[in-house]
């Protein structure tokens, strides 16, 4: 009799957390909705059709309040969560890892159905997993670059990394779907020597040094031999192996007419369109992230200071007071033969741009500043509290409005 009355206390609980799963989960994913709309610096519940065209996904009288919530802060500082790990840590090029095939697959032909391949014996996979990790998205310059490759298998040396044998390695540069060889890795080994960071660890480091033609999207392919089967795999990154423009010392910040205005001096080294990002975080307790921000525009070359503005009624809103950290400092030069603000000047002047020939890539990066800053022990309080306002948003309102009063 107890063991049935404890056998019904335990039903019920299970019962009781699902009825409170269930209920919290659309409030947990409006939420979460909600804070990837505030977020983005592009206006939220808006997709592409098949013609290229931006539309609507909502219905009007949802989206407009949808972009009034948004359009409270300007696209170029936004509230910043703890979940946009792109914007947090934006250069990390770790990929979950790759399986390794015990067997591959035989008889395979094109399907007309919904599988792309029709398989007699589909491939089989091994319990080893292969991760292949650039130590970051972007590479600068012609130093020394790394990529480290590491293999287990939870049956096999008792979940510890595996000796990897055989190993054989190519680079490659990509330019619009182009493959283009590029020098070959200098080492490949677990020795201790060129990067490598401990001999004997069994992870297995990669060092490739960048020519000056490695301009763009690189891969690097290898294929080894690992707890008794052959597999290969390739690990992606971007190269810029020439300078742009440096970052200088001496940082400066202000409250501004109730912005948080940061002033980093630079030295541009090549004349073109530019964009910085930041972020600001609490310097105190679980650092709470605050803000992202940008700077957009046309820079020469030479010595100068640029203003990165975080937004004051975002930092207001946070509720977050300082001292503030500012991290992920960078910057990044668009390569376009149609950057914005010549598809502004295009659009004002009414001349038509014309056809566009271009065979380099559409970024070069700068070396992220290294190291933060730390702001003054603001407030969030002393910040305006006003929301953004512009012609653009203006525009975007009456549009909407009229879309609404259309519909009704």
């Amino acid at each position: 009799m107890q063991k049935r009355f404890i056998a019904a206390i335990a039903i019920g609980l299970v019962l009781l957390i699902g009825i409170i799963y269930l209920l919290m989960s659309p409030s947990r994913q409006s939420r979460e909705q909600s804070e990837r709309d505030q977020a983005s610096s592009s206006e939220p519940g808006m997709r592409m059709d098949d013609s290229g065209q931006l539309i609507i996904e909502d219905d009007p009288a949802t989206h407009l309040e949808r972009y009034k919530k948004w359009a409270q802060y300007p696209p170029t500082s936004r509230p910043l969560f703890s979940g946009q790990v792109d914007l947090l840590d934006p250069y990390n090029a770790t990929k979950p890892p790759i399986g390794v095939l015990q067997s591959p697959a035989q008889g395979c032909e094109p399907s007309t159905g919904s599988e792309a391949m029709k398989c007699a014996k589909p491939a089989v996979l091994s319990d080893v997993t292969c991760s292949l990790t650039p130590e970051r998205y972007i590479s600068i310059g012609s130093k020394d670059f790394r990529i480290y490759l590491s293999c287990a298998s939870p049956k096999q040396n008792e979940g510890k990394p595996l000796p990897i044998d055989s190993i054989e390695s190519k680079v490659y540069r990509q330019v619009y779907r182009k493959i283009t060889p590029s020098l070959p890795a200098i080492s490949s080994a677990d020795d201790g020597q060129n990067g490598d960071q401990k001999a004997g660890d069994r992870i297995y480091t990669f060092t490739v040094r960048p020519t000056a033609q490695d301009w763009g999207d690189m891969f690097l392919e290898t294929t080894f031999k690992v707890g008794g089967f052959t597999h290969n795999q390739r690990a992606n990154w971007f190269s810029t192996p020439h300078k742009i423009g440096e970052f200088q010392q001496g940082i400066r910040d202000a409250n501004r007419n109730g912005q948080l205005v940061l002033s980093v001096p630079v030295n541009i080294l090549k004349a073109g369109y530019y964009k910085f990002d930041a972020n600001l975080l609490q310097q105190e307790g679980d650092k709470a992230p605050v803000a992202s921000a940008a700077f957009e525009g046309d820079l020469q070359t030479g010595n100068q200071n640029i203003e990165i503005v975080f937004f004051g009624k975002v930092i207001k809103d946070s509720k977050l007071d300082g001292p503030y950290v500012v991290r992920n400092i960078r910057g990044m030069r668009n390569n376009s033969p149609v950057t914005p603000s010549i598809l502004k000047a295009s659009l004002t002047s009414g001349r038509p741009l014309g056809a566009q020939q271009h065979t380099e890539p559409l970024q070069e990066y700068m070396e992220p500043l290294s190291g933060e800053h730390v702001t003054d022990r603001y407030k969030a309080a002393e910040f305006s509290g006003e929301e953004w306002q512009s012609e653009e948003k203006d525009r975007r309102m009456k549009y909407l409005e009229g879309l609404v009063k259309e519909g009704n």
